[in-house]
């Protein structure tokens, strides 16, 4: 009994040392893209929000957005590209986000999200240009 007395304490400190490890919770994505049909794509609106920072960060990329409404709890993101490639090699994506906010409201807000690229990976290209509709540059996603 003496020797489990000895030993809880080391066992409680080993147990309690990752907690605060957020590393794996860091690199990973909130939120998963999607490949979806070319005429679905075409009908995304993205006139209700504006893009004020894209950033690749491993395999996920942060949108940082501003768009009009009662605060972002409601609002649903999603982001989407469609197989329709264009003759350019390597074959390139274009890139939708999509925001779902029926609020009514004229506040303004901004949010970052993230999103899994994974999905948007083609098989015999390491590198993929992202071309995001609303912002200016063109990505380069390494993979």
């Amino acid at each position: 009994m003496k020797k489990l007395l000895l030993f809880l304490p080391i066992i409680l400190i080993l147990s309690c040392n990752s907690e605060g490890d957020n590393s794996t919770i860091e690199n990973n994505c909130y939120f998963t893209s999607e490949i979806i049909l070319e005429e679905d794509f075409n009908a995304i609106n993205t006139s209700n929000y504006g893009i004020i920072e894209v950033e690749l960060n491993g395999d996920c990329l942060e949108i940082t957005f501003g768009s009009s409404g009662c605060g972002t709890d409601l609002w649903e993101e999603n982001l989407y590209s469609t197989d329709a490639f264009y003759n350019v090699f390597p074959l390139q994506r274009d890139v939708k986000m999509e925001l779902i906010n029926d609020e009514t409201c004229l506040a303004f807000f901004q949010k970052t999200v993230s999103f899994d690229l994974t999905p948007f990976q083609i098989d015999g290209q390491s590198d993929l240009p992202l071309n995001i509709n609303g912002w200016n540059e063109q990505i380069t996603y390494g993979y």
